[in-house]
């Protein structure tokens, strides 16, 4: 991930987007993947709790788990956001990926 600065300069923010554990940037930004379009992040940070349930984490904000969405267009605002990919390819569109850093799923699924 590239540092903070360079990542606010390739945010989008609405007023109608949740406070925390939701942001929209660029591909680019958040990847380094100059073929990325815009990112939806949905990202859940470790609370004084969570620390005490997983030995896994370390401090409080860190990343347990992180969800990367490709979009077009801001899912609470509707903006159409401004072409952030190096190369337009509508058969390449729709990137995801869902990063796992609690090292616990297992452990706490429910069926």
């Amino acid at each position: 991930m590239k540092s903070t600065d360079s990542l606010q300069s390739h945010l989008h923010e609405c007023d109608q987007m949740p406070r925390s554990g939701v942001s929209i940037c660029s591909g680019e930004a958040y990847f380094e993947d100059k073929d990325l379009g815009w990112l939806l992040i949905i990202e859940r940070l470790a609370s004084e709790e969570d620390l005490q349930e997983n030995h896994h984490l370390e401090e409080v904000g860190e990343s347990i788990w992180t969800t990367a969405l490709e979009i077009k267009c801001c899912p609470y605002c509707a903006a159409v956001l401004p072409d952030a990919r190096a190369r337009s390819l509508a058969d390449d569109f729709g990137y995801f990926i869902h990063i796992d850093s609690s090292g616990w799923l297992g452990l706490h699924r429910s069926f």
